[in-house]
């Protein structure tokens, strides 16, 4: 496993791998560490390969124990501090792990093997030689990471260490250099804390975290940041633009920042714009993938004339070894403009869902074509140029009033409008689930001292300039931030909520 092997490498220098909260941990002790827990491992459970759960935030202990999972050739499933214990327990009874690291102190209703820090130090103070013929090997299952269902129930996800060895040699050339530090503020449970963990890590890199604690205080955030010596900066864009709303937030902050690098939701024009301005020797990458493709399998820099066109922000181009294609009612999709589903193709596509053959054989498939394993994304996207271009979601359509509707589609139009910063459109359903109206939640650039009234009336005429009338959200309210979920995106969910009961 390339992570592996450079992460042997680097523990010969005196490089320093985590830096959290003022522990700093050298590649040679996270190497040292690791070994030990892969040694516990073994010892303790012999040829018993199940996975090993690890339920925290960002604490030091976390990214040793991650790497010795790996060393000891198991798999490893993070459960994110802030996930509900119900959730958190559903997925420990689906693992069915023969040990549980927990950094929450919750009460975990099984019978498995609960290590705490305490446990941890006893271990990692116990010198352990683990052989490279004990790692994980290509085909196992490196991860599992549980995403939202469509039932409620979460659905897991496993990617080899095949499927991470793709995305390294896929991802790396994008970065700018080797060393250097790496914003590593994305959840251990989100799939893009990759570029980070992995490929960083690859690269002999720094990395400086931001626990959740932190991200939810811009100034203790900020103060840190300005220690960090950051040269990579990875997070969804709405964190981002969570920080662009502080003028702090700016070269002056960050002067050894190189390169911006986002992933999991869409990039706006508008932050395009505020990061060139603000940091303008930093590069921005837009990036896109599926949990189920490992990480991401698109990347382009973002030049000055796609952050500032009429078209949406490219995702941009596939990345070394990945094939992309694009359907429309089972033919493949030629011309450049027309929209169709993405196929992703490559040794980045995972092996299916967890215990789920069913959503597997929904999803991936062999290509007869090519020989590839396949997955369809369910993402609609055009080309052109030999860029790619996200639309949206297929099954993210509504029908209202007889209408069907993509919710992206108005987002990014309503974003075009003077003064918007940031759109999220939420449907309102009645008691039978049926949509009503759609609600906008607009993030501003700067106050514009209307009342509520005066503002809806003249931000309706003015979407009517790119929606057609029965696509113009009902409401439009004001928002003074989005709320974030685990991953970092925008909580969609939370924002209906606070319009539930209205008529």
């Amino acid at each position: 496993m390339i992570v592996l092997e450079q992460l042997k490498s680097y523990a010969k220098t005196d490089r320093i791998a985590l830096v959290n909260r003022g522990e700093r941990l050298s590649y040679k002790e996270l190497d040292a560490q690791s070994d030990a827990f892969a040694a516990w491992l073994l010892e303790t459970f012999r040829e018993d390969r199940s996975p090993v759960v690890i339920c925290g935030d960002k604490e030091t202990s976390f990214l040793p124990c991650i790497y010795g999972a790996l060393k000891a050739g198991r798999a490893y499933v993070p459960i994110d501090s802030v996930v509900p214990e119900n959730r958190a327990a559903q997925i420990v009874a689906d693992v069915k792990p023969k040990a549980v690291v927990d950094f929450t102190g919750r009460n975990f209703d099984c019978k498995v093997r609960i290590l705490q820090q305490a446990d941890l130090k006893r271990i990692f103070s116990s010198p352990g030689t683990v052989s490279p013929e004990s790692w994980i090997t290509e085909n196992d299952p490196a991860y599992i990471l549980f995403t939202s269902g469509s039932t409620g129930r979460p659905k897991g996800v496993p990617i080899t260490a095949g499927n991470l060895d793709a995305f390294c040699r896929g991802i790396l050339p994008f970065y700018l250099e080797e060393s250097g530090t790496v914003l590593h503020q994305v959840s251990y449970s989100f799939d893009v804390s990759g570029c980070a963990v992995y490929a960083g890590i690859s690269r002999g890199m720094t990395l400086f975290t931001v626990d959740h604690a932190m991200a939810a205080n811009l100034q203790e955030c900020f103060a840190a940041l300005e220690k960090s010596e950051l040269t990579l900066w990875v997070s969804t864009p709405s964190f981002a633009e969570l920080c662009v709303q502080s003028e702090r937030f700016h070269q002056t902050l960050l002067p050894r920042l190189r390169q911006f690098l986002f992933c999991g939701e869409v990039l706006t024009h508008t932050l395009c714009d505020a990061l060139s301005k603000r940091f303008p020797a930093a590069k921005t990458l837009n990036t896109y993938g599926p949990t189920e493709a490992t990480v991401l399998v698109t990347a382009a820099e973002i030049t000055g004339e796609m952050g500032q066109g009429s078209r949406s922000v490219p995702i941009g181009r596939a990345i070394d070894g990945v094939t992309l294609r694009l359907e429309q009612d089972g033919k493949e999709v030629m011309a450049d403009g027309q929209t169709g589903e993405l196929l992703i193709l490559g040794p980045t596509v995972g092996p299916g869902y967890f215990g789920r053959p069913d959503l597997t054989e929904k999803s991936f498939f062999i290509d007869r074509k090519t020989g590839l394993r396949g997955y369809r994304t369910g993402d609609l996207c055009y080309q052109k140029d030999g860029l790619f271009y996200y639309c949206g979601r297929a099954d993210n359509q509504l029908k209202l009033n007889g209408y069907r509707i993509e919710l992206e589609d108005i987002e990014a139009n309503l974003q075009k409008l003077p003064n918007i910063q940031r759109a999220a459109v939420a449907p309102v359903r009645d008691g039978d689930g049926k949509v009503r109206y759609l609600a906008a939640f607009l993030l501003l650039q700067e106050p514009d001292g209307l009342t509520p009234l005066k503002r809806s009336v003249a931000l309706k005429k003015q979407a009517a300039e790119f929606l057609p009338p029965y696509m113009i959200p009902r409401k439009l309210l004001i928002v003074d931030a989005f709320p974030l979920n685990v991953n970092g995106k925008i909580d969609k969910k939370a924002l209906a909520a606070r319009l539930e009961g209205t008529p």
